[in-house]
């Protein structure tokens, strides 16, 4: 009884409630299209990180890539060997001028 006074526009809530239903439509829609996305970009980074390159089916080695892999592992040997070197000398160096100061 209360409601009586009081006067309602059924077209202006049925617009509104249209209105509601298309944008509750397009926001699922939206979120299906997302998650989607975020459940193929998942797959992929798992694929990436749990199988290593050469066990990849798209992978086809590159005989360039072997070699210059090679002559990096060789590059690399020789940088080590004259690391090394480099520190034996400089302790060798070392104790000269320790011998050299004492004869003095």
């Amino acid at each position: 009884m209360w409601n009586a006074g009081i006067e309602t526009s059924s077209h202006g809530t049925d617009l509104s409630k249209n209105q509601a239903m298309k944008e509750k439509d397009r926001l699922i829609k939206e979120l299906q299209l997302i998650t989607e996305e975020r459940n193929d970009l998942r797959d992929r980074l798992r694929f990436l990180t749990e199988r290593s390159m050469k066990n990849r089916p798209h992978f086809r080695p590159n005989p360039y890539y072997e070699d210059l892999e090679r002559m990096e592992e060789a590059v690399m040997s020789i940088l080590h060997n004259l690391e090394m070197e480099n520190t034996e000398v400089h302790e060798n160096n070392h104790k000269l001028k320790k011998e050299i100061t004492f004869s003095r």
